[in-house]
């Protein structure tokens, strides 16, 4: 146990939540590993046990973020609502949730959005856990071809969810714009069945 009296997971915890922080107030280029463990009261060799290199606690912290995204949409899927209802919401509240993250925390979401760039594989985990909820709803909705349905709809949404234009388009609201292209999506798909 750290000197801290915090157990390894509370301080890993603590770590991220100082690291985000900081990157909100100064920015990802001037966080320094040695900086977040003199707040946390460890010298930077104990938090070296935990990030190998400040890139590496960034990635916790955007794996944390999208952690929470997920949970939010498996709230979705969870609902009572019918499953028609739960796929707008789906894909309503995943615009939601990033573009408020594109408004609200631009450090840390451009982080993100060079992740996704570079493929980082707990992005990809991400996207495949999406993949996963969204077929899913397809299924509870009766639909025939849910996982090739399910590609359809993230390629014809794909400019409202790519973190890059949700970066550019961030300060216009663009849901309305969503729901009619996700209504038309689901029409066309309804009537190929």
């Amino acid at each position: 146990m750290p000197r801290t009296g915090s157990s390894p997971a509370e301080l890993k915890t603590r770590a991220i939540d100082v690291a985000l922080e900081r990157i909100r107030t100064q920015g990802f280029e001037k966080v320094r590993l040695t900086d977040i463990a003199r707040e946390l009261g460890i010298s930077h060799v104990a938090l070296y046990a935990y990030f190998e290199s400040k890139e590496a606690l960034l990635d916790a912290v955007l794996e944390r973020w999208l952690g929470e995204t997920t949970s939010e949409l498996e709230k979705v899927c969870a609902s009572n609502r019918k499953a028609s209802q739960k796929l707008e919401q789906w894909f309503v509240a995943q615009y939601a949730m990033k573009r408020d993250r594109a408004l609200n925390d631009r450090e840390t979401y451009a982080a993100f959005e060079t992740a996704t760039a570079v493929k980082k594989p707990f992005v990809q985990a991400y996207l495949e856990q999406r993949t996963r909820q969204l077929v899913g709803l397809l299924e509870e909705a009766g639909d025939p071809s849910p996982q090739r349905h399910a590609e359809v709809l993230l390629d014809g949404t794909a400019g409202f969810f790519h973190p890059r234009l949700i970066l550019e388009t961030a300060e216009k609201n663009r849901e309305p714009e969503l729901k009619r292209v996700l209504q038309t999506l689901l029409r066309g798909l309804a009537a190929a069945k």
